[in-house]
């Protein structure tokens, strides 16, 4: 009996695994390409492919980034790729996005498809010799193709003492002379991998194409193939040179960046007394704190310190009250109560732009007026947007024009000093490697050319962190993209990324005296607020300052949490209305729930053309 159910249990496990391994796969197991190059240039294509199922199928697909026209797909038997097509089946095609879906129903079971095509504008004339560099797979390719065969023949069939052939980019492939081309072999071309065969042959062949450069060109291409192979035979010895300069770079850049930081005059280095420093946030206008936490920018959330700001000075109340828009809510009330208060214009627009109700107590604003309200239509939202931002500019305009909120920072030339020998050093090493490393004549030039002019204008901005950030960036991209990836590549990707850090953590400017003071007292209190350490007294309204500036620096909930922790402030409603709630009034004034009108995002479109090198994929669907 034992048996019998042990039995029962294994078949059962047995029916699992198999039910679990059922899964869809498929493979390509031989491509077979036959390309057959037209007195007129157009290449006329034909390839084989032998795709094996498992599992059930719509189709398959096949991308081609160059100038194709009349691509049709049969299905097909044998191995012959360039068969007559008159007699096979044929496929019904749809061609989206730039690749062809090719509709088969499939289901385990081996397959072989003919695709057929014609490419044009992929091969150049000159005044003796022709050329073809092209990928019929490249990077873009998402399907391991094994057992890959193609043909290249040219117009008269047959290959001459002037026919020449090279494979770039492609560690694994052969390509040799046959009977009448060249032929291109590889036991599997991975996913992933470009190869890119370059075809060199008499121009007097394209007997119906016209010129496209009336110049001699094959001792030229002979010359770059010659530099190309021989470039790469040295490559490893070239690129080895550069490693210990590539480590001292690396050194010095670190040194320079812990030097330039503690000898900077952004320091602070007076009295660090905790309450003398608390004490001056707590008398700084709030506008200002959140100008100078938000690093002399003014976020669409600014006027909420403003409106503290008018609040202390008490030209404005703050309440309470029951929600307009949504029932049984609450809301935030600032009421305008000093009518004869002397204000700037910063001030004045912002009453003009907010205050725009009134009643019996005077001007007010409901702070739920500028909240995003989800029931709203997406015009009303749009339109609501729009107008925020055009008074939100104005205002923010107006304020950073304010006497005070400028003039209180200074250039440090020790950044400018420590950047421009960082660029120059960088840019070195970029061009050196397009000099050593296996790159086409057009990359050699235009890569330093396109780095170069960047690098030129980061040395002209050599204090703006963003150039500065763009130019790294761009240093970063094309050398992980364009370099062979060898131990000096990746150590000079470090290089930049490690330049990119130390040119973002020296400041490009240092702070006067004052601001310094200042702005090591709002980090004393960010991180008094953050741990639930800083002084709560039993002066209510100095505690709803406090919190007004925890609000502020992003650190209101913890201060709320940590006044509810203490004394009941439930009876303060309407003397002071943030204590009364404070991680309700926290929360309603946090950047993390409060969401604002803001523009809609504006939609954009792209469109790709294709390329007449070549290039593409096969897959299945």
């Amino acid at each position: 009996m034992k048996r019998f159910i042990t039995g029962l249990i294994l078949i059962f496990l047995l029916f699992i695994t198999a039910a679990c391994s059922d899964e869809e796969s498929f493979s390509i197991d031989q491509v077979a390409i036959n390309a057959q190059i037209a007195e007129d240039g157009v290449i006329h294509v034909q390839e084989l492919f032998t795709y094996t199922f498992q599992g059930s199928y719509e189709g398959m697909t096949r991308t081609i980034d160059s100038d194709v026209s009349n691509f049709n797909a049969y299905l097909a038997e044998g191995n012959d790729p360039s068969i007559s097509t008159d007699r096979l089946e044929a496929l019904e095609v749809e061609e989206e996005d730039g690749a062809y879906l090719i509709y088969s129903d499939s289901a385990d079971e081996t397959k072989k498809v003919v695709y057929s095509y014609q490419v044009e504008g992929s091969v150049k004339k000159f005044a003796d010799v022709a050329e073809l560099e092209y990928a019929f797979f490249d990077e873009s390719n998402e399907t391991d193709l094994n057992n890959v065969e193609i043909t290249i023949q040219p117009p008269s069939m047959n290959v001459t003492e002037n026919t020449h052939y090279f494979l770039h980019e492609d560690e694994t492939g052969n390509i040799t002379a046959a009977e009448n081309g060249i032929q291109y072999t590889n036991s599997v071309l991975h996913a992933g991998e470009n190869s890119v065969i370059r075809f060199i042959f008499p121009a007097e062949q394209l007997n119906n194409m016209e010129l496209d450069n009336d110049k001699e060109m094959e001792e030229v291409i002979l010359a770059e193939e010659h530099d190309l192979a021989e470039r790469k035979e040295n490559l490893e010895v070239n690129m080895e040179k550069a490693v210990p300069i590539i480590f001292v770079l690396l050194v010095a850049t670190v040194t320079a960046a812990i030097i330039l930081l503690i000898i900077h005059p952004n320091r602070y280095r007076g009295d660090k007394s905790q309450d003398k420093m608390l004490r001056l946030l707590e008398k700084t206008d709030p506008l200002f704190v959140k100008y100078l936490h938000g690093y002399l920018q003014l976020p669409h959330d600014s006027f909420i310190s403003a409106l503290f700001s008018l609040k202390q000075r008490g030209i404005v109340s703050l309440e309470e009250v029951p929600s307009k828009i949504k029932e049984e809510d609450n809301t935030f009330r600032f009421t305008w109560v000093k009518e004869d208060a002397r204000v700037d214009m910063a001030d004045s627009y912002l009453k003009a732009w907010l205050f725009t109700e009134n009643d019996r107590r005077g001007d007010y604003f409901l702070l739920e007026t500028l909240i995003d309200h989800k029931d709203e239509p997406d015009e009303v939202k749009e339109e609501k947007a729009e107008q925020f931002q055009t008074n939100f500019d104005k205002w923010s305009g107006l304020v950073k024009g304010k006497e005070g909120f400028q003039g209180f920072r200074h250039t440090f030339k020790g950044f400018a000093l420590f950047s421009i020998p960082l660029i120059v050093s960088s840019f070195g090493l970029f061009y050196y490697f397009t000099t050593i490393d296996t790159l086409s004549p057009t990359e050699q030039w235009a890569m330093p050319a396109v780095l170069g002019v960047m690098a030129v204008i980061a040395l002209l901005f050599s204090r703006n962190k963003w150039v500065l950030t763009g130019y790294y960036f761009l240093a970063l991209m094309m050398s992980a993209v364009g370099f062979t990836m060898t131990n000096a590549v990746i150590l000079t990707l470090i290089f930049y990324f490690v330049s990119l850090i130390s040119i973002l953590i020296v400041p490009e400017y240092y702070w006067n005296k004052d601001i310094k003071r200042l702005k090591y007292a709002m980090k004393t209190a960010y991180s008094l607020f953050k741990n639930k350490h800083y002084p709560i007294g039993s002066d209510q309204s100095k505690i709803e300052r406090r919190l007004e500036y925890a609000i502020i620096l992003g650190t209101g909930k913890y201060y709320a949490e940590q006044l509810g922790e203490g004394e009941d402030f439930s009876h303060l409603k309407a003397i002071n209305p943030l204590l009364y709630n404070p991680v309700y009034a926290a929360t309603a004034f946090s950047t993390n729930n409060l969401i604002l009108y803001t523009d809609a995002a504006a939609s954009s479109g792209s469109s790709n053309t294709a390329s007449p090198t070549g290039g593409g994929g096969a897959g299945a669907f």
